[in-house]
């Protein structure tokens, strides 16, 4: 679940959920990236930026899986990364199928 910064007033909530949201319908694109970069330095940088963008969206849980997916890819460690990857896949899955108003 991605959380919503507090204490800055329901507009400002209202924003970011609408943030969040586009964040959201971006993943499937985010992972066909990751999981068909043309080379291990494309998807190297695809990991990274979804780890900063998920974790600077509210979905700590999604950063984390990431940063364990690129740091499996950086030590060789195929099965583990493979792991990783599957992991990072049905994270995905599981926050698109949360309907919008109990994504926070």
């Amino acid at each position: 679940m991605a959380s919503v910064p507090t204490g800055l007033g329901p507009a400002f909530a209202e924003q970011f959920l609408k943030i969040q949201q586009t964040f959201v319908a971006g993943l499937a694109q985010r992972l066909h990236d990751i999981q068909h970069a043309p080379d291990a330095q494309a998807c190297h940088v695809a990991l990274h930026r979804l780890a900063g963008a998920a974790g600077g969206y509210g979905f700590e849980a999604l950063s984390r899986l990431a940063r364990e997916t690129m740091e499996a890819q950086q030590a060789g460690q195929e099965l583990l990364f493979q792991s990783a990857l599957q992991r990072l896949a049905q994270a995905v899955t599981d926050i698109q199928a949360t309907p919008a108003d109990r994504a926070t």
